[in-house]
């Protein structure tokens, strides 16, 4: 006998009405945006449109199914995403929303290791100036110099795991990061003999004196 029920499709109308509001949260547009947007599109669209589709009281014509999609902006959103079942577009949705916050921590992190960077080499210039004009330069007051930006991500793995042993782990971290780096040929601790003058000329030999 033949299903008149729809089979496989009869779902396809909830499945869209759950998925315009959950992409359209996802993205923060609110009803009247996305009405707005869809108005703007030639549809004539009311905050009360977007409220009866999404609950399910109102189905979306073939047109309208293309121009919610590009409407609503996702990114790689297509009509046929509209008409998933909606635990699949659950789980895109947290893939892409935890991607991207972990891309804008990436960066947040790479930002906030240049201004420490930024931040040694003022230290370092700042020492060597006091120490020109007759100050006693301490290594409490250049203790930074010798804290890579490093640390910082292995501290956080490290209180991320909450293992013990933090100070021991930590150190012997750093001196992975440390040996590696100068395998390379890098020397990531900052010293104030490094320095040059303008002429080319390096600064004479110099280190802190101990904290008395």
């Amino acid at each position: 006998m033949e299903d008149l029920g729809g089979g496989p499709y009869k779902s396809i109308d909830q499945n869209i009405a759950a998925n315009v509001r959950a992409y359209r949260e996802a993205g923060g547009i609110s009803q009247e945006e996305l009405a707005q947007r869809m108005t703007d599109f030639g549809f004539g669209f009311s905050q009360a449109t977007i409220w009866k589709i999404e609950s399910g009281q109102r189905p979306v014509r073939a047109s309208e199914l293309i121009a919610l999609a590009d409407a609503i902006g996702a990114d790689g959103l297509t009509p046929t995403a509209l008409a998933r079942e909606p635990e699949a577009t659950r789980h895109t949705i947290a893939l892409k929303q935890t991607n991207a916050a972990a891309r804008t921590a990436y960066y947040a992190v790479k930002e906030a290791a240049a201004a420490y960077l930024e931040a040694q080499a003022q230290l370092l210039f700042a020492a060597r100036e006091a120490h020109d004009a007759g100050l006693t330069v301490t290594e409490l007051h250049t203790s930074w110099l010798s804290v890579l930006p490093e640390e910082a991500v292995i501290e956080a793995r490290v209180d991320a795991g909450n293992e013990e042993g933090l100070s021991e782990q930590l150190s012997d971290e750093v001196s992975k990061v440390l040996a590696a780096l100068r395998s390379s040929g890098y020397e990531p601790v900052r010293r104030i003999e490094d320095i040059t003058y303008h002429d080319g000329g390096p600064l004479p030999a110099w280190t802190p004196d101990e904290a008395g």
